[in-house]
Parts: C-alpha cells; sequence; structure tokens
C-alpha cells in the first residue's frame, strides 16, 4: 500500500498564473510523491499544468467541475465512492489550487497517524473582549435555541479542507457509519454545510491534531494571526492566500510570479 497520493483538484480548464504557479510549486515540493490532478471527464487538460508530471484521473462533472460547482464537490468529498478510488492509498492529499506548499514535511505528518489534518478555525483575540464575549454568548444560545448553525462552534476545530491529509480508511468508514448525517448535509445548501466542516465536527472518534499541532500543518484564514500563534514559523503549507483579503499578507513571502 502506498503511504500517500496528492490529489489537485481542478474544475475548470482556464485557470488563473496564480493557481499555474501553485500547481507547480506543489509538484516542485511534493515531487517524491504521486501527484494525481482531478478533472471533470471530457474536460480539455491542454492548459493545465504538470504535463508528465502528473497523473491524471477523470471524475464525473455532477462531482467536480462548473455544472454543479460547489454542491458537486461537497457530493464529492462527501461520498465513499471517492474514497474508494484510493484504497491502495493510506493517506489522501487534498491540494486546492489556492494552496501553497512551503516545503516537504509530507511524509512525516503521515507518520502522525492522524485521521484528518488541516487549518484550524482560530478563533480571535477579540472574541474574548467582555463586552463581544458577552454578546457571542448571547449569540451562541439564541442560535442554539433556534437550531441555526452558530459559526463559533467551529473554532479550535481542525479544520479547512482546501490543504487536507486524510486517511482513507478512516473516510470509507466514516461514509457507511455516518450515512444519514451525511445525506442531511448533502441536502443543504449554505456555506457551513460544506464537506470540510462535516468531517470537522461530526465524526466522534476522528483522531485530530490539537490546534497548536494543525497550525504547523496549515493556516487558512488570518495568516498574520496565525503565524504569531505558530512562534512566526510557517507551517507545511496554506490555503486561500490567493484572496485579496489573505494576499495583502502572502504577497510579501510567496513568490509566486518567479515560476511563470
Amino acid at each position: 500500500m502506498l503511504l500517500v497520493k496528492v490529489i489537485i483538484p481542478v474544475y475548470r480548464p482556464i485557470l488563473s498564473p496564480m493557481e499555474k504557479a501553485s500547481i507547480l510549486e506543489t509538484i516542485n515540493v511534493l515531487h517524491r510523491y504521486p501527484i494525481i490532478i482531478l478533472h471533470p471527464e471530457g474536460m480539455s487538460m491542454a492548459n493545465i499544468p504538470g504535463k508528465g508530471k502528473v497523473n491524471y484521473m477523470p471524475v464525473s462533472d455532477t462531482w467536480l467541475g462548473v455544472r454543479n460547482g460547489i454542491a458537486g464537490y461537497n457530493q464529492m468529498m462527501l461520498s465513499r465512492e471517492f474514497y474508494q478510488l484510493f484504497n491502495d492509498t493510506e493517506y489522501l492529499l487534498i491540494c486546492h489550487t489556492d494552496a501553497w506548499i512551503f516545503r516537504d514535511e509530507l511524509e512525516d505528518w503521515c507518520k502522525k497517524g492522524y485521521d484528518c489534518i488541516a487549518a484550524p478555525w482560530v478563533k480571535r483575540p477579540v472574541y474574548t473582549f467582555p463586552i463581544i464575549k458577552q454578546y457571542m454568548k448571547l449569540l451562541a444560545r439564541y442560535k442554539a435555541h433556534k437550531g441555526i448553525f452558530c459559526r463559533q462552534q467551529l473554532y479550535g476545530k481542525i479544520g479547512n479542507g482546501g490543504l487536507s491529509l486524510r486517511r482513507t480508511k478512516a473516510f470509507i468508514e466514516a461514509c457507511t457509519s455516518y450515512a444519514e448525517e451525511i445525506k442531511a448535509y448533502k441536502g443543504q445548501k449554505k456555506h457551513y454545510f460544506n464537506e470540510d466542516v462535516f468531517w470537522a465536527t461530526i465524526p466522534t472518534e476522528f483522531n485530530y491534531p490539537t490546534e497548536e499541532e494543525a497550525l504547523r500543518f496549515s493556516f487558512d484564514r488570518h495568516p498574520d494571526y496565525c503565524m504569531k500563534l505558530n512562534d512566526r514559523q510557517l507551517p507545511f503549507g496554506c490555503h486561500s492566500w490567493t484572496k485579496p483579503r489573505m494576499y495583502r499578507f502572502w504577497k510579501k513571502i510567496i513568490n509566486w510570479q518567479k515560476l511563470l
């Protein structure tokens, strides 16, 4: 059995320069491992970087592509059938085209034995201010009474699916044991029912790292604060670096233009 495969989902044939650079850097840093570009069946790969260095795996465009968008992706990542495609592999590194890999620590992370590793959703210091803390407490109580999802439920959870290391067997088993919960999730449209929220909050038996350790794996939102929490050290990788709000921080660190 292979230790790990790197899975890069690509859902459209034309990528931005930043997305191309992300794929190229993933290939450069993680070239020791099998890298698979996952794409909708029938999609042209002519403009996708990595020829000769990666393998390609077509999947249904109901899972991946512009046809169903994020809803299709959620269906795929909550599907036992998807993870069974990789039952010859102990771990999958899901690496989106807006992720960036800083160094090769992938084998070390696999050997830690966790079921799921990803950037944690961090709670910023502003939420510890007494008046805001009290307001958030009341808001959480109100939403719980109304049966409404509250983002506070995610603070400290592991974590964001854009750069995520997943133990294949654990996910296959969870897709069966949580079939009813998955069915309910698939019927929802709002972003807090995305697949990574499910995997961060529902499987009670999953072995996750602590928030502190997960920050050494990846940052997502609030990278400046994450850097402070991580003793000013870069993680293994990051996600969402191309978003304008995050790019203000990452542009000083990620020199993506050199790859094009």
